[in-house]
């Protein structure tokens, strides 16, 4: 498939229906915490987690809109990268890469580390850099 096209840019869209609302704005911490500055709600992640896990689901995965990497998967790429490292930091035991919880979710952190060559070192980060 084209990197970018309409069902594309369709996908880039959900992102607004799936993350969380009213939370502020961070470059290093975007979707993680309400205005006020307190920790956006475990629940209210784990529909986020939910609904990106449906979502990859819908069109048989391992990536958004199918076999291959799209323009969704690189818009989605650097919060979810940041909710694999930061959530279980706010909420324990809440993994965004746990199989059984999220098995669309873990298959996609998987195809995108196996199928793009510097996405583990250049797009993925470490915990320790993705925890500060």
């Amino acid at each position: 498939p084209p990197l970018f096209d309409d069902a594309s840019a369709g996908l880039v869209g959900k992102f607004r229906e799936c993350f969380p609302r009213a939370t502020r704005p961070s470059s290093r911490a975007a979707f993680l915490f309400r205005g006020s500055g307190g920790p956006v709600a475990r629940r209210d992640f784990e529909a986020t987690l939910e609904k990106t896990d449906a979502l990859l689901a819908e069109r048989g995965g391992p990536f958004f809109a199918g076999a291959a990497p799209t323009a969704p998967d690189i818009a989605w790429a650097p919060f979810l990268e940041r909710y694999a490292a930061q959530l279980p930091l706010l909420h324990e035991g809440l993994r965004p890469r746990d199989a059984t919880a999220y098995p669309h979710l873990a298959r996609w952190y998987d195809a995108m580390e196996e199928t793009i060559p510097a996405y583990a070192c250049r797009v993925r980060g470490d915990a320790a850099s993705w925890a500060k």
